[in-house]
């Protein structure tokens, strides 16, 4: 891929007093990357890693860039831009820490869209069914529903949140269980929190 112009235009877009970051990062050095990511405006940071998994920069500073753009708070622009598929070439490349887990594996996901197809293609899972229970009782669905897979440990290449709950696969999985589960009512959402604060 040519990314000349590209990478250019996202230059010309940061402050011109790290600008010398931008050019020692991409060249693996990871304190300039740290350095980059603070004073970078945060519309350019799904940018900066993308241009970094193109320019093939080494590890720790690719990882400390894609890892800054897969932030909850700024994933959207990685997922709004590029597809699935480079996502997970991007995700894998980086190398995340893996926790020890054995297999087999059970993920969930909630279904907020019409399409069970749509949501078995999307990148994040969890390991928690009540997260994807909560969220998909939430969602505006007439039928909310839950998809279940059993994965191995190798299939994932990415493991997010402070708990590791979230996961990415390499790739779909193959086998899903479409789970229809009850809404929850509001008032039944709320009345183990208040149970909760008294403790």
């Amino acid at each position: 891929m040519r990314t000349g112009r590209y990478l250019r235009s996202v230059r010309s877009q940061l402050p011109v007093e790290v600008q010398a970051d931008f050019d020692r990062a991409l060249a693996g050095d990871a304190l300039a990357a740290r350095r980059l990511l603070n004073a970078s405006p945060k519309r350019l940071i799904a940018h900066l890693a993308y241009l970094a998994f193109c320019q093939k920069t080494a590890n720790p500073a690719y990882r400390e860039l894609l890892k800054a753009a897969w932030q909850p708070s700024a994933r959207s622009l990685l997922t709004a831009f590029w597809t699935p598929s480079t996502l997970r070439r991007m995700l894998e490349r980086a190398d995340f820490r893996r926790p020890p887990t054995r297999g087999p594996i059970t993920i969930y996901r909630p279904v907020v869209e019409s399409s069970v197809r749509k949501a078995a293609s999307h990148l994040c899972w969890t390991r928690s069914r009540s997260a994807a229970v909560a969220e998909a009782a939430a969602a505006p669905s007439a039928r909310p529903r839950v998809l279940q897979a059993t994965i191995a440990p190798g299939d994932i290449i990415f493991f997010g949140e402070d708990d590791g709950s979230e996961v990415v696969l390499r790739r779909q999985p193959s086998a899903i269980i479409v789970q229809s589960i009850e809404r929850v009512t509001e008032e039944a959402a709320i009345r183990p929190r208040r149970s909760a604060s008294k403790r």
